[in-house]
């Protein structure tokens, strides 16, 4: 179809999708939602050895517009696409048949036409309907409650078909609560839920382009081999040739402004990145695994940032007192969510500081080791909760 490599979110959600689980992403605006369902026709046929008829996926969606500029774009590339407003009556028949493989259609035309029910009902479209694409699926919820009624019930195509039918969630704007709601209202079942990784850290990929080599030197530990190649590959994937300094210089240690240690590191590499970020070098950030750890003293690092919470908070503390060794300010950030608390490796005391909304965060961590300090001053540079009731002139409206 003319696409350069899948990003490594949109290969999750093929994967899963092809695997017949159901699927939530959500992915940024611009990052390519569409192509993860473009290209499943002709995966499926691969896998089902299918030549003709084809695989058939659904795709519902809120945007009449949208879905006709979609379909003349596919049909441009050689794809075989239609868009089903409701008054499609010749091309029933050709549908019927199998003679398309993408189909564009409402939620009002599945759900309350009934002419259009008995064609998507037809054993020959059920033998090759392969899914149900939700895109735009935040209107689940934000439609679904009284202006277009039908997007509520979507899940209800799940009884449609004599067949079972996975579903694919694609949005680019949902909250926690939001993502609850469109999964339980598709009636997904334990859904493979995907998002852009590190789009939490956009902010610092946006100091980067700003600052270049005057970026606070950084830290970003993450729990894992895994998370530490991803972020690390997030951050050249949408840096490009901005990722050396100069803009545009060979891809190597000595012209990064980002890097990653871990211990899959050889001796060489990992001997390189240490001397690098100990120095008065280029790199600014570097995105490790705790193999980037005891006895390493790098005095003007300014922040660190935990992609994933520690086991403990001593793990926590050692990590954190990585920054700030030449005593000037620096700061701790701490990204987590309540899967990465319920692993049982995770010890109790990291759970309370991560999921404390009331108690000074520098008092949790004194109380653990049995120290204590006045923090009632200069709240708005102590932490998170203290800066929302610091009443210092600064502060004070």
């Amino acid at each position: 179809m003319g696409y350069r490599k899948l990003k490594a979110e949109q290969e999750m959600v093929i994967t899963a999708f092809v695997e017949g689980k159901d699927v939530f992403a959500c992915l940024p605006t611009g990052f390519g939602k569409s192509l993860c369902y473009y290209c499943l026709p002709a995966l499926f046929d691969s896998v089902k050895h299918h030549t003709s008829p084809w695989s058939i996926v659904i795709v519902v969606s809120p945007l009449h517009a949208l879905m006709q500029d979609q379909v003349e774009a596919l049909t441009k590339k050689g794809v075989s696409a239609i868009c089903v407003l409701g008054h499609e009556e010749k091309e029933m028949d050709r549908i019927v048949s199998g003679d398309y493989r993408l189909i564009f259609t409402t939620p009002e035309v599945l759900l309350t036409r009934k002419d259009w029910r008995h064609v998507f009902q037809s054993s020959s479209v059920e033998e090759l309907l392969v899914g149900i694409i939700v895109d735009e699926a935040h209107c689940v919820k934000t439609w679904g409650r009284d202006f277009r009624k039908e997007f509520s019930k979507l899940g209800d195509l799940r009884g449609y078909f004599s067949v079972i039918v996975n579903f694919m969630a694609l949005t680019a704007t949902a909250s926690m609560s939001t993502r609850k709601e469109v999964i339980r209202l598709l009636g997904m079942k334990k859904p493979v839920t995907i998002e852009e990784v590190g789009i939490q850290l956009s902010y610092l990929i946006d100091e980067l382009r700003e600052k270049r080599g005057h970026t606070d030197k950084t830290i970003v530990f993450c729990r894992t081999y895994k998370d530490c190649t991803d972020l690390y590959l997030t951050f050249k994937r949408e840096l490009k040739s901005e990722i050396t300094e100069p803009i545009g210089y060979p891809d190597v240690s000595p012209f990064r402004l980002v890097d990653m240690f871990h211990a899959c590191n050889s001796s060489s590499t990992k001997s390189a990145i240490l001397t690098s970020f100990l120095s008065q070098s280029r790199l600014r950030i570097l995105v490790a695994t705790v193999a980037f750890g005891m006895g390493v003293d790098c005095p003007n690092v300014r922040r660190i940032i935990h992609w994933g919470p520690p086991i403990n908070v001593e793990s926590y503390i050692q990590e954190t007192g990585r920054a700030g060794r030449d005593g000037q300010p620096a700061r701790a950030i701490l990204f987590y969510s309540k899967r990465d608390l319920s692993h049982p490796y995770m010890e109790e005391s990291i759970r309370n500081y991560c999921q404390n909304a009331s108690v000074c965060r520098r008092q949790v961590l004194f109380k653990d080791f049995e120290y204590s300090s006045d923090t009632s001053k200069n709240q708005c540079i102590c932490c998170d909760l203290c800066v929302m009731v610091c009443e210092c002139s600064e502060c004070a409206i």
